[in-house]
């Protein structure tokens, strides 16, 4: 049985590693046929899952290329598949004979792969490192178990053990330093079991869910210390409890591996109530700290979390073994407040209510089945008469403690404690209950057996009747067939050739007098409809289409159909066999028979709607006619050189017939919109545009499916629906899934729909887009569809193109008469007069070409509309086809261009929740098409609410960086960059402004967005950090537009109307941009520019300046010193007491570069004492 196994598990071993990727699937159903059968773990399939993790692992750390995604691809599914393996072969007691020899060498390859793999987790693709812990999380209780078990001291296992033990810490230290949430997830797990393993139980049998705890370690073993695995249990606790994030740790805040951290510590507790008090107070104090601060978790976030804490916690305090901890669990569970334990109290109170209700419901009830004669019975007592002594009434003996039962019940439901007390709840009372609902439901399931058999009964009589009236039709017919003699057709290879063209001719001629004959019965029964009226027994039609009593009109057709059948059956026959058949020229009797056939055919065109089963008939007569007489023809009916065979009276009765019901089917869509428009209009007072009907008519439908051939051509005919709006909805509904379930007009009908997906209707245009996106980008027709929407996509521009020329030549001649303005009035008028005339003029003529241009540009758009629906519709499927709109914008004209970036916007913002398939073509965009590049990437970032998408950003952001791009691109992305990021692109974003006010606005947006929190994020920077940033050296650089943009800043204000340069922030950037090494003029000014537009402190820019002084300012560059003059001159007279602190070299400077400085400072000097004024005499003189 082994054998079979092993041979299946290779087998499916190679089929798996084979494929490219590895089909996962196979490697799955692999690690369950080992998992049946063990034995295959240890002879072979171990060191083949040992030899796929590791060549996976030496790759991934190695320094080669094979870190490419195709690879990666290839790698993961067997180095997970060989961790699994691994896995479940160490997991598990190996056999006997294998226990000292095999299976420590298997285990020690096990933990050394585990080492090498945990080494480099950086470098290791995250699901292989996450199913490593996995793995050693596992093997760790199992490594313990048998070192305790083993009555052997073998080497072999301390080995094992001490490997294992420096496992762990690896894993202790990687949890007290990742920062990754999902391996954190993984890594609480492996906390959790050492956390319950390395502690005692409680109580004996206290908890049965763990098998392994530190009372089961002996407390002198050869190399287990009992006390270091404590030790251990108890760090593993406290680094569970950190685990929990906080302001320190954002990138932990993730809902998942928050809660699997939260279900760790709660199942803890579980496991070992012990800690319950530790663990439940640092539990319950994280969430409160953590839920009242915003910064740390969205509202969303605190929800989900706050549910599942509460949840967890009253399903622990459940547990009839927390009973100790209860107190403690209460405090808790009020402390959150859950909607869950308001409910469970609620419940409680009425569960107690309810048993008090019953218990004293059974002592009424015992007290009226009690004797009379028995002295200690209950006995009820009748309340005092009026004017009797209340003092002399007295109950019944023992009614006092059974009256008052209430009141003895335990204190804890007395109360209305929380913890529920375990009663019985079976009582008469209940019962009776429960038997009366029991005998009502068998009273009504009797009913209706009762009706399920009479209706039964009723169904069978009816299938009884039916088979006797069909025994009887059956019994009729052989006696007609009986009586009658059988009809032989005699061979045409028993006749002689005269025969056989008498034959012929006689088929034709019995055609020709059975259509005279149909003829002659179609005019009678039209007289008699004229002048009869609807009396007559009600008609019924049976499946066929053919009635069951006076319809012959509707039989003789169908026999006529049939002899002409036969007609051409015999021809066939008789050119078979030879000889000369008749003629089937326009002379011949052919031409006559088509003639009276097809006069015989106007019946079923007058109403093919009712005739419409009939004419299936017909057709499917005439074409199984056409199959037996020439199948050849019926395989390729396209081939027919006759206009006289069977053939063609096909197509031309198929034509006539589709014509019919094409016709009676636009007549009824349009009668259907008709009827909705009077509707509307009687409903609502006024016309309104008519919305198409969500059902439409099948009839058209029903014939394209059902005909047995259907010409090609004839379904160009449908193009009459879509040609008008009132049944445009007909056409497009029939075509689009007409080509879904009848593959050969799959063609024909898609060329259809992509010709009228650029139709000016609207609702057309839609209907027809939608029915082909059906069948892109998968289908066959993909290619060609793409191209059709290329083709018409550009169409429209060039279109466009030449509409803009014509307008823009208009508008040119329109404003070039502006100089041509001439007086045709001979009245004599004052100069003024004259100047206002001409004034009127230019200012109408300017008018009309405004409106002549705001025209144009309409019609521009709503033709570009028309012929790129479709590549926009298509292009949610496929993003690549938007190349073609980036190629044809970078040369078109301006209004061109801005119309497209209209048409494109409402495609852009449907993939703001998934940019990243529009990344690829938006970063690959030519060369002229910036304006529209800039565009989308402001679209998928307009809403300054949300963060943009972190790959769009690194996408834009490398595209940036490649391509040299300005801080345009940039502007809308700053929220969804992290802090070095921003202050990176800052020269770049300060770069684009010009001293004009369109870069005014996007650098004013983008600061906005820099110091704005979003709902599950904070600010990228802090005002005070923004204003820092403007005076870094990069943004210094860019000369006056870094003043430009500190006055941008300067003048920017919160949504309530506040500054958002305020002067905290002015004050804490000044003292630390002064404290910078170096110090860049536009600190000055900023400061200046502050005190003079908003009266800022001058305390602030003075100390500035002292501090300035004591850098020795005049050391540094000229253009710093005069910006430093001057400011020392703005702050007149707040800084003559610096005056002494300047070196009077120094201050000999400044005074030569500033004259009213100069004056300022004479004047102070002068008013010195003596003594203090003598060493600036050279200042005085």
């Amino acid at each position: 049985m082994d054998g079979d196994a092993g041979a299946q598990a290779e087998k499916l071993y190679t089929e798996a590693v084979h494929e490219t990727p590895p089909n996962r699937n196979k490697l799955d159903r692999l690690v369950d046929l080992l998992c049946d059968h063990p034995r295959l773990l240890y002879d072979s399939f171990f060191a083949k899952a040992h030899e796929a993790a590791g060549i996976a692992v030496d790759i991934w750390h190695g320094t080669g290329d094979m870190m490419s995604d195709d690879n990666l691809l290839i790698l993961t599914p067997p180095a997970l598949w060989g961790w699994t393996v691994m896995e479940e072969t160490v997991c598990h007691a190996p056999p006997q004979e294998l226990r000292e020899t095999r299976y420590p060498q298997l285990a020690q390859q096990f933990l050394e792969l585990a080492e090498q793999t945990l080494a480099h987790p950086d470098t290791t693709p995250g699901p292989v490192v996450r199913r490593t812990i996995q793995a050693l999380t596992r093997f760790w209780p199992e490594i313990i178990n048998a070192c305790i078990s083993l009555k052997t001291q073998s080497p072999a296992w301390r080995q094992l053990y001490e490997a294992m033990l420096q496992r762990a810490d690896s894993l202790m230290q990687l949890s007290e330093q990742s920062d990754d949430p999902a391996l954190q997830m993984h890594l609480a797990k492996f906390l959790e079991t050492e956390a319950t393993i390395f502690t005692a139980i409680p109580q004996p049998g206290g908890s049965s869910r763990s098998t392994l705890s530190l009372d089961q370690l002996p407390d002198s073993h050869a190399y287990i210390s009992k006390t270091a695995l404590a030790t251990r249990g108890e760090r593993a606790r406290q680094q569970l409890l950190r685990l929990l994030p906080s302001s320190d740790h954002m990138r932990l805040c993730n809902t998942s591996f928050i809660t699997a951290t939260i279900n760790s510590i709660v199942y803890l507790m579980n496991l070992r109530p012990q800690f319950c008090d530790q663990l439940l107070e640092r539990l319950i104090n994280w969430y409160v700290v953590t839920n009242s601060s915003e910064q740390t978790m969205t509202h969303l976030q605190s929800v989900v979390i706050g549910k599942t804490l509460s949840i967890a916690l009253l399903q622990l305090y459940t547990r009839r073994y927390m009973g100790a901890y209860s107190e403690v669990l209460e405090r808790a569970l009020d402390a959150l407040n859950g909607p869950e334990w308001v409910r469970w109290q609620e419940q409680q109170a009425r569960e107690r209510e309810r048993r008090q209700r019953q218990q004293a419901r059974q002592r009424s009830q015992a007290r009226r089945q009690a004797p009379d004669e028995d002295p200690h019975s209950t006995r009820w007592v009748p309340a005092p008469e009026d004017g009797q002594d209340e003092l002399a009434y007295q109950p019944a003996p023992g009614a006092d403690a059974e009256l008052g039962a209430i009141a003895t019940l335990p204190s804890s439901e007395a109360a209305g404690q929380k913890r529920t007390a375990h009663a019985d709840d079976d009582d008469d009372e209940e019962k009776q209950m429960m038997l009366l609902e029991e005998s009502a439901k068998r009273v009504k399931l009797g009913e209706e057996e009762k009706m399920k058999k009479k209706s039964a009964a009723s169904e069978e009589e009816r299938r009884q009747t039916a088979v006797d009236t069909d025994q009887e039709m059956e019994a009729e017919m052989q006696v007609a067939l009986q009586s009658e003699l059988p009809f032989e057709l005699p061979s045409m290879d028993e006749m002689t050739t005269d025969a056989r063209q008498e034959h012929v001719v006689e088929a034709i001629r019995r055609v020709v007098s059975g259509s005279e004959r149909v003829r002659k019965f179609i005019e009678h029964k039209r007289v008699l409809h004229s002048v009869d009226t609807v009396s007559g027994p009600r008609l019924q039609t049976l499946a066929n289409g053919l009635s069951t009593n006076s319809k012959v009109l509707e039989d003789s057709m169908v026999m006529l159909v049939r002899l002409v059948t036969n007609c051409y059956i015999v021809f066939f026959e008789a050119s078979r066999t030879g000889g000369s058949p008749a003629h089937m020229g326009a002379s011949s009797q052919w031409n006559k028979m088509h003639e009276c056939v097809e006069g015989v055919l106007q019946s079923i065109i007058d109403a093919p709607r009712t005739q419409y089963g009939l004419a299936m008939i017909m057709l499917y007569e005439l074409w199984m006619s056409i199959v037996v007489t020439d199948p050849e023809l019926a395989r390729t009916p396209e081939k027919s050189d006759s206009e006289y065979t069977v053939l063609a009276l096909y197509l031309r009765w198929c034509e006539r017939i589709f014509d019919a019901i094409v016709a009676c089917s636009m007549e009824a869509a349009s009668q259907q919109v008709e009827k909705a428009a009077s509707a509307a209009e009687t409903a609502d007072g006024a016309a309104v545009v008519p919305q198409q009907q969500p059902e439409h008519d099948e009839l058209l439908l029903e014939f394209i499916k059902d005909v047995p051939y259907l010409p090609l051509a004839l379904l160009s005919k449908v193009e009459a629906c879509l040609k008008s709006p009132s049944t445009a909805a007909l056409g497009f509904v029939t075509l689009e899934r007409a080509i879904e379930q009848r593959p050969p007009i799959f063609s024909a009908g898609l060329d259809i729909l992509l010709t009228y997906s650029a139709h000016p209707d609207r609702a057309t245009r839609v209907g027809c887009i939608r029915a082909v996106k059906k069948h892109y980008p998968n289908g066959a027709s993909a290619q060609r569809i793409s191209k059709m929407a290329s083709s018409s996509f550009k169409m429209g521009v060039e279109r466009a193109t030449k509409q803009s020329a014509e307008m823009e030549q208009k508008v040119a001649a329109i404003l070039n008469q502006v100089d041509d303005v001439s007086m045709t009035d001979d009245v004599p008028m004052t100069d003024e007069a004259v100047e206002m005339r001409k004034t009127e003029a230019v200012e109408k003529k300017k008018a009309d070409a405004f409106a002549l241009r705001k025209q144009g540009e309409q019609a521009i758009e709503a033709g570009l509309v028309v012929h790129m629906e479709l590549l926009l519709a298509l292009s949610t499927k496929n993003m690549d086809l938007l190349s073609v709109v980036f190629d044809a914008y970078k040369d078109a004209p301006l209004t061109v261009q801005i119309s497209i970036r209209r048409i494109i916007t409402p495609l852009v913002k449907s993939m703001v929740n998934a940019p990243a398939k529009i990344i690829p073509v938006l970063t690959q965009f030519p060369v002229g098409a910036e304006t529209l590049a800039q565009r989308m990437i402001f679209l998928l970032c307009s809403d300054a609410t949300r963060v943009p998408a972190r790959e769009l950003v690194q996408g834009v952001l490398g595209m940036c960086d490649e391509r040299n791009l300005d801080g345009n691109f940039m502007v809308f992305l700053v929220n969804g960059m992290d802090r070095e990021e921003a202050l990176k692109r800052l020269p770049s974003i300060v770069g684009i402004l010009d001293g004009s006010d369109g870069p005014r606005m996007l650098v004013r947006e983008s600061f906005a967005r820099l110091t704005t929190s979003s709902l599950n994020r904070p600010s990228v920077l802090s005002p005070t950090q923004l204003l820092m940033g403007l005076h870094d050296e990069a943004v210094v650089a860019t000369g006056q537009k870094a003043v430009e943009a500190v006055g941008v800043y300067e003048a920017m204000a919160k949504p309530d109307g506040t500054r958002v340069f305020s002067t905290p922030v002015f004050d804490t950037a000044l003292k630390l941009l002064a404290e910078q090494e170096h110090v860049s003029p536009l600190m000055l000014q900023t400061a200046d520019a502050y005190y003079r537009r908003r009266g800022g402190p001058a305390g602030t820019v003075i100390k500035l300046l002292q501090k300035l002084i004591e850098r020795k300012v005049w050391e540094m560059d000229d253009g710093m010193v005069e910006v430093f003059v001057q400011s020392f001159r703005t702050m007149l007279p707040g800084t003559l007491a610096l005056v002494k602190t300047v070196p009077h070299d120094a201050l000999r400077r400044m005074v030569e570069m500033d004259a009213q400085l100069a004056t300022a400072v004479r004047g102070y000097v002068s008013k010195m004492p003596d003594s203090a004024r003598k060493p600036y005499r050279w200042l005085l003189h």
